[in-house]
């Protein structure tokens, strides 16, 4: 395996997408067989992961959720590892890296069976034993896979209320805990897992101050290969319409702009002392027929990240945050992807 460093993988991720909706789909009305079409989504295929390459992205996010495929002993499906791996190789084929990671697992859709990894410590002493296997198991399976793959720990792990901002400094330092149990089990399979580049979360994802100064380096047996995922989906006001506690706007005005700014400098002020670089692994905006609004805000976010050098992903699920429409292959905003690949082009060079 010919490693690169956390940096110089972080130098080529450039401008990504995520496969939302799909591998990570769960619940309690349909079976393991619909799974990958269970949210409304058809099956990935060939065609349309060449699609993706062919619009201009460097990267593929790959959430997948894990539980509802594991056994009373926590052995996860041989079945579902194979088309989790044939999806993986789908994206490398196309001369791209991909990100694979551990979704409704953590996370806030607990009425849906989801969230049985949490940010408490009751939750850590009763879960250590699996989640410690679970991510053997994937380490495992996928180990003698290239280094453009990364694996990301955990998305979105918070507490058992689902508090997104004001968790405690106890709940922050769980997280924490929880990204050195799979630092741990990724290295302990040995493989091309000894250096392969691992991708590391704060509390719920998040990029607040509060939240990055609760996060805590790993320590990691590898040199320089650690990076840092967040989530950023600001404004709220604009890029959710669920978030009615906040100003909500459907213009990306001179307030949004500045919001989104002061938003990369907190970034820069809580991560500069970790050494490691930065991927934002989620970023997008609900449509609410506003796609040059959608279009600005998402050239300007690409830009202000562009400038840091920090790659940053798409959330795309195939409904209100759809941009790539996967049963046709055709581009459902082109001006929103071609305000996004104009900015890419400062991400680590030019595209």
């Amino acid at each position: 395996m010919n490693t690169k460093t956390a940096k110089e993988i972080a130098a080529q991720l450039g401008i990504g997408w995520n496969l939302g909706n799909s591998y990570d789909c769960h619940g309690t009305w349909f079976d393991n067989v619909r799974m990958e079409t269970a949210w409304d989504n058809p099956i990935v295929t060939r065609d349309f992961v060449r699609f993706v390459a062919q619009s201009g992205f460097r990267t593929v996010r790959i959430p997948v959720t894990w539980y509802m495929h594991m056994d009373e002993s926590g052995t996860i499906a041989e079945d579902w590892l194979r088309r989790v791996r044939r999806a993986v190789r789908m994206v490398l084929a196309e001369g791209m890296y991909c990100i694979l990671d551990c979704k409704h697992d953590c996370g806030h859709m607990i009425s849906y069976g989801g969230g049985w990894v949490n940010a408490t410590r009751e939750n850590f002493s009763k879960n250590e034993s699996r989640v410690r296997s679970m991510w053997t198991q994937i380490a495992e399976y996928f180990k003698d896979e290239p280094q453009e793959l990364l694996f990301e720990g955990f998305s979105e792990c918070m507490n058992a209320e689902c508090e997104w901002f004001m968790p405690s400094a106890e709940e922050m330092e769980v997280v924490n805990d929880w990204n050195d149990l799979f630092i741990a089990a990724v290295r302990a399979t040995g493989g091309n897992n000894a250096e392969r580049c691992l991708i590391v979360t704060p509390y719920a994802s998040g990029a607040t101050p509060y939240l990055l100064s609760g996060f805590r380096l790993p320590e990691d047996t590898a040199k320089d290969r650690l990076l840092l995922g967040v989530h950023l989906y600001v404004p709220l006001g604009f890029t959710m319409r669920t978030a009615t506690w906040t100003r909500q706007t459907d213009e990306f005005d001179c307030l949004c702009e500045e919001e989104m700014e002061r938003a990369f400098v907190d970034i820069d002020s809580g991560t500069e002392e970790l050494g490691i670089p930065v991927v934002i692994t989620e970023f997008g905006a609900m449509d609410r027929a506003n796609a040059p609004e959608r279009a600005r805000y998402a050239g300007t976010l690409v830009a202000l990240a562009g400038k840091r050098g920090m790659p940053c992903l798409y959330w795309d699920n195939g409904k209100d945050y759809c941009l790539l429409k996967r049963a046709e292959r055709e581009v459902a905003y082109p001006g929103v992807l071609a305000a996004m690949m104009t900015s890419a082009r400062y991400i680590g060079g030019e595209m």
